[in-house]
């Protein structure tokens, strides 16, 4: 057999010696006793290729750093994965608006109900990691979703990189203005003595209005009857087909004002500025609240430096006293928290939804 090699290549006297995989001879520590290139001596091979490799890694770490410091050179993909013109997706067009004028580009959110966000969470979860796809969502499709449902696509903490918290907000339960129960007591009374009459809405099986609907049903041993839409239910509502529903304050309170529709009691533990006279329905239910929240991500993979380009923005933008003013008048707390803020808020209410699904034997296909 004849072997060629290169002719600077030369074999070292004495045994054989085992190479280390993946480390270059020269870097290894303690590599004193191995024998050593002299100045004249030509670069092995073994070398040669470290230095390679070392270069491309280089490269490869300078094309980030670059690439992440002209974040944004075009517009921004935001996904709310809930029905047109509800609360994520009026607080995200308003807050997204004013992003967009921080960071320089076009911020373009677009609206992909169903299956209680799972369909547009999951659709940011499969998106190249660059920064130009991102999910405006709620508190829902990280906290409540990976326990309530058995077959769930995407996985919160393997595939999103928060970026932080927007804002938090409570619920109302709504009704039309012929609904003949005014308050929670009064709705309560009415379930007893006509079990599964009323119907109410919600934006699908699992969400947050439909676990809101079912605690009060547990917790007061009381019987109605779930209708899921895939959209926004206030046309119906208003026209009486269904009586009574779970929506967030910024989404209905225009409804509110307008005298459209009338709220029963709101879901926050103590009642809130922007609906004084209206009182929590546990005043009347110790113990019920939902409270939920909204904020951006980005798929996992994400450059750590546009998470903090895209995160100080929003900080930045939520913090403005106009953009407080408007936040507070649609009954909501803005916020502006870092990635690891909103991390820990997600893995502590993962853990209490866990806890309290389990034990009320609730799961979904």
């Amino acid at each position: 057999m004849i072997i060629l090699a290169p002719a600077s290549y030369r074999r070292s006297p004495g045994p054989a010696r085992r190479r280390s995989v993946g480390i270059c001879p020269h870097q290894l520590p303690g590599s004193a006793g191995l024998s050593r290139r002299t100045e004249d001596e030509p670069m092995n091979i073994s070398k040669r290729h470290c230095l390679a490799v070392a270069a491309a890694t280089a490269l490869g770490l300078m094309a980030v750093t670059s690439h992440a410091q002209t974040y944004p050179t075009k517009p921004i993909r935001v996904i709310v994965p809930s029905s047109p013109g509800g609360s994520p997706d009026v607080m995200a067009r308003m807050i997204t608006a004013a992003m967009s004028e921080e960071l320089g580009q076009p911020m373009v959110v677009e609206t992909i109900p169903g299956a209680a966000g799972i369909i547009g969470t999951d659709k940011v979860a499969k998106s190249p990691a660059d920064g130009y796809t991102l999910l405006y969502g709620f508190n829902q499709v990280a906290t409540m979703n990976p326990p309530l449902y058995k077959k769930l696509p995407y996985h919160p903490e393997r595939d999103l990189a928060p970026i932080g918290l927007t804002l938090n907000l409570s619920y109302m339960w709504i009704a039309p203005k012929d609904f003949e129960p005014n308050t929670i007591d009064e709705l309560i009374r009415h379930n007893r003595a006509k079990p599964g009459q009323v119907n109410y809405a919600s934006t699908g099986p699992g969400s947050a209005a439909h676990l809101g609907g079912l605690l009060l049903e547990r917790m007061t041993g009381t019987q109605m009857t779930h209708v899921p839409y895939r959209s926004n239910t206030n046309t119906d509502l208003i026209a009486g087909v269904v009586q009574l529903k779970l929506d967030p304050i910024p989404a209905s309170i225009e409804l509110v004002k307008g005298g459209k529709v009338k709220v029963l009691a709101v879901s926050s533990r103590k009642r809130l500025a922007v609906l004084p006279d209206v009182p929590s329905v546990a005043e009347t239910v110790p113990g019920y609240e939902i409270v939920g929240w909204q904020g951006i991500w980005a798929p996992a993979g994400t450059p750590a430096a546009i998470v903090q380009r895209l995160n100080a923005a929003m900080v930045k933008v939520v913090q403005m006293p106009e953009m407080q003013k408007r936040i507070q008048e649609r009954g909501v707390e803005p916020l502006g928290t870092s990635p690891k803020e909103m991390a820990d808020r997600i893995n502590k209410e993962l853990g209490e939804w866990t806890t309290l699904l389990k034990q009320a034997n609730i799961a979904l296909d």
